[in-house]
Parts: C-alpha cells; structure tokens; sequence
C-alpha cells in the first residue's frame, strides 16, 4: 500500500525486498555506469543503494565551494574533486526508455585538503583504488522520477501502485 499525504508532502510505502548484490569496482572502473551495467546483468530493475563507500580518482558532483545567492533553489554548479574519500547511499530506477538511473549523494573528503569534505548530486566519478557498494533490489512499489511542483524542476523519487514488470 501507498500512502501520499498529498502533492506537497511525502509519500511511504513497506518496501518487498529482493536480492542483494555486491559490487567491487575497481580501479579506473566508472562509478555510475558499472553500478548500471551490474544491474543490468543481475535483471536488477530498482534498488535501494546502502552502502556506496571507497577511493575515488576523480568526480564530479552538483555542489559549490561558496555561498548559493538562493539556498532555496537548486545548486546550479558543478564541482570537481580529485583523489578522495567518500561515502554515500542512493537509489536505482528505470527511465522511461528503459536504461538504469543511478542516483547516488556521496560525501568525499580530498586528499589535498586535508579531508576537507564537499557533499553533493554524484554526476560523475572514476574509482581510484576501490570502491565497494551493496545495493537491495526492490521489488514493490515500484520506483520512478518524477518532477514534482516544488522541486524547482528535478525529478525526484516516486513511488507507484502497481508491480514493475518482470517482479517476482
């Protein structure tokens, strides 16, 4: 069962779990696309990432290193941070052609900056020596993007009504 509170608040549902999968991406490995691709070959259709943790040769993520002019709307900017830590949690959807989204926010701390730490959108990012990620399937509610009208335009998680094709 799906509960929407209404169009300006939060939905909730009990989610069925399915299989978990562990994921080794080593170094050079692009981060986004290899969680995409072990989907795809486990028939993962959506998940919940739990852990997303390692060392990271580069990345690029939404954030700024100064002061919004409006924190209310989105970052508009794209930092990049180089040999760092990091560590985030996310999901996995479907796009409505069918390709996996990987949506992960990740914390890094540079190495150059004495683990000074950026957090953010994880736009890009390649693995420097590894970076271990367990994600669990999710079997209902089926998950989706939408762009919801106070999200000044980004799509954000949604849950549906009915069992994705090809559940269990």
């Amino acid at each position: 069962m799906i509960w929407h509170r209404g169009e300006d608040a939060m939905q909730a549902a009990v989610a069925t779990p399915g299989r978990t999968l562990v994921v080794v991406l080593e170094p050079g490995d692009e981060v986004l696309g290899s969680l995409a691709e072990a989907c795809r070959r486990h028939g993962i259709d959506q998940a919940v990432i739990t852990t997303f943790s390692g060392a990271f040769r580069s990345g690029r993520i939404i954030a700024a290193d100064h002061a919004p002019a409006d924190p209310e709307l989105p970052m508009p900017d794209a930092t990049a941070i180089s040999y760092c830590e990091g560590v985030g949690s996310g999901t996995v959807t479907r796009a409505d052609d069918g390709t996996h989204v990987v949506h992960v926010h990740v914390a890094f701390g540079a190495k150059d900056r004495s683990g000074a730490s950026v957090a953010g959108h994880l736009l890009e990012a390649e693995t420097h020596y590894v970076v271990e990620v367990a994600l669990t399937e999710i079997l209902d509610p089926p998950l989706g993007r939408i762009v919801h009208a106070g999200s000044s335009g980004i799509p954000i998680l949604h849950l549906g009504e009915a069992a994705p094709s090809g559940a269990a």
